[in-house]
């Protein structure tokens, strides 16, 4: 082979070897690059996953931070700028934590997972999920709290200050500590990859270095320059993790114990005060800045560390006195590394600056001292043990316990709980704990020294990990609420003055004697009791003395009843008494009843002496009596038989036992169904006007009465005997009355058409009751109004029993009626109380003998002289004569003997409707009773005999 074709060969060799070998090195020297890209990519990566994971403590903190500003604000704009934040801090954490846990490639946040990370971030019990979770879920509640509504009581407001940032920080502590851990392990294998490749890399510099060393040499350099623009990148991020550190408040430190060298990052350096200087003595440097108190627990958890191979980060708080003369509270975490014979290589810790969160520690600690009551938590274990983990200062004020007694062993509470509330207060816990429910209970504590108090407690409960339950409340004393409430009981159930039960408490007696009368078939009654004639002490002698009497009674017939019977008082002087349990035999225990009753009324009809200069009192009652045996009869029915019971009583002459009968309830049904048809007829216009005529001596019509029938659609044409009293008893006669006037008025502007005589009149009878009305004047004056001179052709018939009640009233009332042109007559003269001496003082037109002495007059010569007497005594006071239920000849020939003026009756003349006495003056002549009397009683218009009543009965 020639020269040429060797040096071709060679070079062709060369060539292909250059190439080989350029290849190789390019292939390295990319792997190299690809490899450096990556470490950068990990450090840069991981750098951010450690400052987001080391990032959360301190928005934990922060959201801390900023409800504490939420609970101290004053002002609505204070208040809704601190929950601002609150709420940007919660998305913040949640944001982180799905970063921590799904990653982000936009972000350049890796998802990362291991064991350890899924232990600490899924474990069921203190895993960081559920405890971000519980954290945000306080968080969130703090947050939607008004202003108006906000508590520092409320349970999420004191988890969050209290215990959700001790909770967290150790959690996240070994989160950050995890992720560096994962970070160094990973950029540790791709710098053994990387080392494998540098190694590879000069080996085949080194076959390369005789064989293509120059062609080479150029990607040599061109490989340092790489190497130093990665370093450049590394560099740059240490200065992140540094600023990180900055942001995070962490610092870090690792002591070597081989070298003694001690290094700290420089947030460490500036939580510590020290100066790059001030670490050449190691581990030392960090132990003379601990206070001596702290510093042997200082001490011995480092030498634990240092012994203790695999064992996770230690954690502790200590104080430290820094070179500036600050003292400040150091949370730290450390954990060792060693070699696999268990010597230590490394000692690396965290340190943070909680002085300000234990500040804010101690503040809500004074808080709680300076407010009523106190903050607990609770905790129930399956196996039914419970303990206090923390609890406020005041439970000694209220329990006189102190925290520390029961951080252990909460027996002393439930010893301290009043016999008769524990099984209540139980009872309350294993129901909350079993639905997680909210826990609200009153209960009384007797207190070693202030004796039994009333105590409110709230709590929420939630599930712990092991299946217990914890609960957050808070406890305060209702001492003084509960009293107030008893008083109010007191008031609302008993009446104020005797002490007795009230009608509310009545109802509520006898509701359960019927309920339990129905289970027990035993008969029970009901005493109904009226003192007879107290109104009129009361307004003799005064209500002081009245109200006194009032006591006494209750007092006596709480002697006279068993312990299990009720007494009770309705109002004014009713009482009422209840007898439960009487016999479940109908006779005995009517027999018992009546026993009672008679007891009590022997004792109340004794004297009372109610007061030292007052006479002696005496009084009587009047008692009704109703029975029950079931529940069939209500409370208000019950009532009522016993309330008829005595008003039959007191019918019957007063200082009487009296039963419920049957019949009396049908009586007073009947009566009070009378009453409602009798409301219906007057607003149905279903009155009538009857008019009975009125004669001369001498035979001439010269007037009429006026008399009220009631058209009933169910009863027919009613009799007044039989409503008219009804109607006066209840009042009802003033419109009734009314009524009548305005109807006269108007068949007076009729009749006046018509040739009346000059003297006629028509009469129409007042009731007491339509006199006594105030407006009975007015009412009067008001039916003129629209006939005004019917007034001259009216007359009314007053009782004396309306007159003289009160004369002066009446004798004015009088005169005004004279003053309006009406005519006065006294009706029913004879038959009552009547005075001489009132008859010249009373403005009286005429006087009008009752029936029964003109029925008498021509067979009784006494009845005779009376009469005869009478009419002489009107003459003497010119008063005219009026004669009603002249019903005979003989009558009539001597009434108009003896000089009376007007005659009345069925002899003459039947009451008619208006119709007909409106036919008699429309004839020629007006009519007479002379020859037509022949004729028999009914008299000239005998023909209208069927109208119902007679001459005596009329609206009166």
């Amino acid at each position: 082979m020639n020269d040429s074709a060797l040096k071709t060969r060679t070079t062709r060799s060369l060539r292909v070897r250059y190439v080989i070998g350029l290849s190789a090195i390019a292939l390295l020297v990319t792997a190299s690059f690809m490899t450096m890209q990556r470490v950068v990519s990990e450090q840069r990566n991981f750098a951010r996953l450690v400052n987001l994971a080391s990032h959360q403590s301190g928005l934990v903190n922060r959201v801390a931070y900023f409800a504490s500003q939420m609970a101290l604000a004053e002002e609505p704009a204070e208040f809704n700028l601190a929950r601002a934040q609150v709420g940007r801090t919660i998305n913040r954490i949640q944001e982180a934590h799905r970063l921590l846990r799904e990653g982000s490639p936009e972000e350049g946040i890796p998802q990362v997972t291991n064991e350890s990370l899924r232990i600490i971030y899924e474990d069921p019990m203190v895993g960081l999920d559920r405890a971000i979770n519980r954290f945000l879920d306080r968080a969130r509640t703090v947050y939607k709290t008004e202003l108006e509504e906000f508590s520092p009581d409320s349970a999420a407001y004191l988890f969050l200050n209290v215990y959700g940032p001790h909770a967290l920080e150790p959690i996240l502590d070994a989160a950050v500590e995890e992720y560096e851990r994962i970070g160094r392990k990973a950029i540790l294998r791709i710098e053994q990859f990387e080392l494998a490749i540098w190694l590879a890399a000069l080996a085949t510099l080194v076959i390369e270095l005789f064989v293509i060393f120059w062609p080479l040499e150029r990607r040599v350099r061109e490989s340092i320059a790489s190497l130093e623009d990665t370093v450049a990148t590394l560099q740059e991020t240490r200065e992140r993790l540094v600023s990180a550190q900055a942001l995070a408040h962490v610092g870090d430190w690792q002591w070597h114990p081989q070298t003694q060298t001690l290094a700290c990052s420089r947030e460490a350096q500036r939580i510590l005060g020290l100066g790059p200087d001030d670490l050449a003595r190691g581990i030392e440097s960090l132990s003379r800045l601990v206070r001596p108190a702290d510093r042997g627990l200082w001490q011995r958890q480092t030498e634990q560390a240092l012994i203790r191979t695999g064992a996770g980060p230690f954690s502790l708080e200590y104080r430290i006195l820094r070179p500036d003369g600050q003292e400040r509270t150091i949370s730290q975490q450390i954990i060792a590394r060693h070699d696999d014979s268990g010597a230590p290589l490394q000692l690396a810790g965290t340190i943070q600056d909680v002085t300000e969160r234990l500040e804010l520690s101690k503040r809500l600690q004074r808080l709680s001292q300076n407010i009523p009551g106190f903050i607990y938590e609770y905790e129930l274990s399956p196996d039914g043990s419970s303990r206090f983990p923390y609890a406020s200062q005041g439970i000694s004020e209220l329990f006189g316990v102190w925290p520390e007694q029961v951080y252990e062993d909460a027996s002393m509470i439930f010893a301290c709980i009043h016999p008769e509330d524990v099984e209540r207060v139980s009872n309350s816990i294993f129901v909350s704990a079993r639905e997680l429910s909210l826990r609200g209970e009153q209960y009384r504590v007797q207190h070693p020294e202030r004796g039994e108090i009333w105590l409110e407690s709230h709590a929420t409960p939630e599930r712990l990990p092991e299946g217990g339950t914890r609960w957050y409340g808070y406890v305060w004393e209702v001492t003084d609420r509960k009293r107030s409430e008893e008083q109010i009981r007191e008031l609302a159930l008993f009446d104020p003055l005797t002490g007795l039960a009230n009608r509310r408490l009545l109802r509520d007696r006898i509701e359960h004697a019927l309920a339990a009368a129905q289970r027990s078939g035993q008969i029970g009654a009901v005493l109904m009791l009226d003192l007879d004639n107290f109104k009129t002490l009361n307004d003799t002698q005064g209500h002081d003395v009245g109200d006194a009497l009032l006591v006494e009674v209750g007092q006596r017939m709480t002697r006279r009843v068993r312990a299990s019977d009720t007494i009770a008082r309705l109002g004014g002087d009713e009482f009422v008494v209840l007898l439960e349990s009487l016999s479940p035999n109908k006779g005995e225990a009517r027999e018992r009843s009546l026993q009672v009753a008679e007891s009590i009324q022997q004792s109340l009809n004794q004297p009372y002496q109610l007061g030292d200069d007052q006479p002696s009192y005496h009084t009587s009652v009047s008692i009704g009596v109703s029975f029950f045996k079931d529940g069939s009869i209500s409370v208000d029915d019950l009532l009522r038989q016993a309330d008829i019971g005595m008003f039959q009583a007191k019918e019957s002459g007063r200082n009487r036992i009296c039963l419920f009968s049957e019949q009396r309830l049908l009586a007073i049904q009947s009566r009070t169904s009378l009453l409602q048809e009798l409301r219906q007829a007057l607003q149905e216009q279903e009155f009538l006007l009857y008019y009975q005529p009125q004669f001369h001596a001498d035979g001439a019509i010269c007037g009429a009465e006026v008399l009220l029938r009631w058209q009933s659609p169910t009863r027919g044409l009613v009799s007044p005997g039989h409503f008219i009293p009804l109607a006066e008893d209840t009042g009802l006669i003033v419109p009734v009355g009314e009524w009548v006037l305005k109807a006269v008025c108007g068949h007076l502007r009729v009749l006046r058409r018509a040739a009346l005589p000059e003297d006629f009149s028509i009469s129409i009878n007042i009731s007491p009751r339509q006199f006594s009305d105030p407006g009975f004047l007015t009412k009067v004056e008001q039916a003129l109004a629209s006939e005004p001179d019917a007034a001259r052709c009216l007359s009314f018939e007053l009782t004396e029993n309306a007159l003289f009640v009160d004369m002066d009233h009446a004798i004015e009332v009088l005169g005004q009626l004279h003053r309006l042109g009406l005519g006065i007559e006294l009706d029913d003269f004879g038959t009552g109380y009547s005075s001489l001496s009132y008859l010249k003082r009373l403005p009286l037109d005429a006087l009008k003998l009752d029936g029964s002495l003109v029925e008498d007059s021509t067979g009784d010569a006494r009845d005779a002289a009376i009469v005869r007497a009478v009419i002489a005594m009107a003459k003497t006071l010119s008063l005219k004569v009026i004669a009603e239920g002249v019903e005979t000849h003989a009558q009539r020939d001597f009434l108009a003997q003896e000089g009376c003026d007007v005659l009345q009756g069925f002899l003459l003349a039947r009451p008619m409707p208006f119709d007909e006495l409106k036919a008699l003056f429309d004839c020629s002549a007006p009519p007479r009773f002379g020859k037509q009397a022949e004729d028999g009683p009914g008299g000239v218009v005998g023909r209208s005999g069927s109208a119902a009543g007679n001459s005596s009965t009329s609206l009166g």
